[in-house]
């Protein structure tokens, strides 16, 4: 625009901007020249807040802010602005009006406030991400189901995003210019006509919080891998209606990761129903397979989860000594259309006597996929591998290999409580167990309420552990209640991953 004001020439252009002619005849302001322009036009105070700070190197703390609220309304985005090309060549400084406004939102809080409401488009709704939610465990956090990941909340932040409904526009809500653009810059906001947030659930979670829950759809499976716990079952089903109940329960209890397994949970005989549903609830959907029922082909029984883990056991003599002929190349074919689709991969591997030999060249093969977790866990002598002693593998066999896990969840606690302490199993009978080596302890139904069942359980305090005195006990928390000898006994495993000495002790009959 061609209306020249001095002040603000003055003030932005002359001062911060490397663009600037003096006594030229542009015809077209920059857009945050305009902004500028309409804050002082209504705020003439702040005059003297944009000047004293042209001296100090530019530091560009706002570029998701500015640049979708900014830049994209600019008239030189047209032709195309190198500041704002991400992939510039050659990198441009700002305009005078981008500096300007970054040190009003830096320097002076009641400028950032008045500028908040006037920088976004009049049409741009805020609205949480479509793969974001609010969880209210024993903190408020804002959980990315995408990334797996929580961000723990004041309550301005909570009274914040629970108003970034996709019904307002920014300058409808208040919020710190700091907060707004770590949140646009994780992908955890948006702003743009006509978006609209997922459903926020009502209500928190329980003390304890149920957090991660395992879902056990069918007892059917299509291999007799030799180290199974459950051994062979009678054929069972959870109902369809139910499978829908224990989802519907699980998000209200403020859930956040749901992990839907077996026996081999592609066998599901309701499997297409429910996955088709998974998209509208808001928690994390992982599907636990063998793999060697998962292709392409099928793809529309397993593309809506968010994550899908397979189970790798080694490589092709290794896999195939515990899992059966012929199913390591299914298995890859498996691990090679998740990643195709673009879906987060984790893989969990079982140390056994038939792969503890492959160790570093499994994980090349792995590290090679970029999986998000590698999970490596040493099997209980139990079910099936109490039939098969010469694949058990000794706990000072198995602790070194577990080192080679990587990334991935922590469904543990960060409170001074053993293994479960945010998490249980559910049957594909309707029972509620306090973890799945526990079938003969069931908490209750789920037909009498998951909440009401969780409320049952008893956390074990780390102190009334056999091996409380030690020094690693933060670190590995008591490992696995089942590996051990007796509930409050120490894990034989983790005992040999940190070099402590076995010594049982006498417990009670019951917890």
């Amino acid at each position: 625009m061609r209306v020249k004001n001095p002040t603000t020439q003055k003030h932005v252009c002359a001062q911060y901007c490397s663009f600037y002619k003096p006594n030229s005849k542009e015809e077209f302001s920059c857009q945050g020249l305009l902004i500028i322009r309409q804050l002082l036009k209504e705020s003439p105070e702040f005059t003297n807040a944009l000047a004293g700070h042209h001296d100090k190197p530019f530091r560009d703390l706002y570029p998701c802010l500015l640049q979708q609220c900014l830049c994209k309304q600019c008239e030189f985005l047209v032709d195309g602005c190198d500041f704002a090309m991400q992939n510039a060549a050659i990198p441009s400084p700002p305009c005078g009006g981008y500096i300007a406004i970054t040190q009003l939102l830096q320097n002076s809080p009641l400028a950032a406030e008045r500028l908040l409401r006037i920088l976004p488009p009049l049409k741009g709704n805020v609205a949480l991400n479509a793969h974001c939610t609010l969880k209210i465990l024993e903190k408020p956090f804002l959980y990315d189901i995408k990334k797996d990941e929580l961000y723990e909340l004041d309550g301005s932040a909570v009274e914040f995003l629970r108003r970034c409904d996709g019904m307002q526009t920014l300058p409808d809500v208040t919020v710190d210019a700091g907060f707004l653009e770590f949140c646009l810059k994780e992908d955890l906001l948006v702003i743009a006509p006509g978006k609209t947030s997922p459903r926020l659930v009502p209500g928190k979670a329980p003390v304890p919080s149920l957090r991660y829950l395992e879902l056990q759809l069918t007892s059917r499976c299509n291999l007799r891998c030799k180290h199974c716990y459950l051994d062979d079952q009678p054929t069972m089903d959870m109902p369809l209606s139910q499978a829908f109940s224990v989802l519907t329960q699980f998000e209200k209890m403020h859930g956040l990761r749901m992990l839907f397994s077996g026996g081999e949970p592609l066998l599901y005989p309701d499997l297409q129903a429910l996955h088709n549903a998974l998209p509208s609830f808001a928690f994390r959907k992982v599907l636990l397979t063998n793999g060697a029922l998962l292709a392409e082909e099928n793809a529309d029984l397993w593309c809506q989860f968010d994550e899908i883990q397979v189970s790798l056991d080694g490589l092709k003599d290794g896999h195939e000594s515990l899992r059966g002929p012929n199913t390591f190349a299914p298995t890859v074919r498996a691990i090679e259309a998740v990643q195709r689709r673009g879906i987060a991969l984790s893989i969990a591997t079982m140390v056994h006597q038939g792969n503890i030999g492959e160790f570093e060249r499994l994980a090349r093969w792995i590290q090679a996929r970029e999986v998000v977790e590698w999970n490596i866990d040493v099997p209980c002598k139990s079910g099936r591998l109490a039939k098969n002693p010469y694949l058990e593998v000794t706990p000072e066999q198995g602790a070194p290999l577990l080192r080679f896990a990587t990334g991935g969840s922590y469904h543990g606690s960060e409170e001074p409580f053993a293994c479960g302490y945010h998490l249980c199993t559910v049957t594909a009978s309707g029972k509620v167990l306090k973890c799945g080596f526990f079938p003969d302890s069931p908490l209750g139904s789920v037909d009498d309420g998951l909440q009401r069942a969780w409320e049952q359980s008893k956390p074990i305090a780390l102190t009334d552990l056999a091996c409380a005195p030690c020094p690693h006990l933060l670190d590995c928390k008591g490992g696995c209640r089942f590996r051990a000898a007796h509930p409050l006994d120490k894990d034989p495993v983790m005992c040999a991953v940190f070099g402590q000495d076995m010594v049982s002790g006498s417990y009670p009959d019951t917890l």
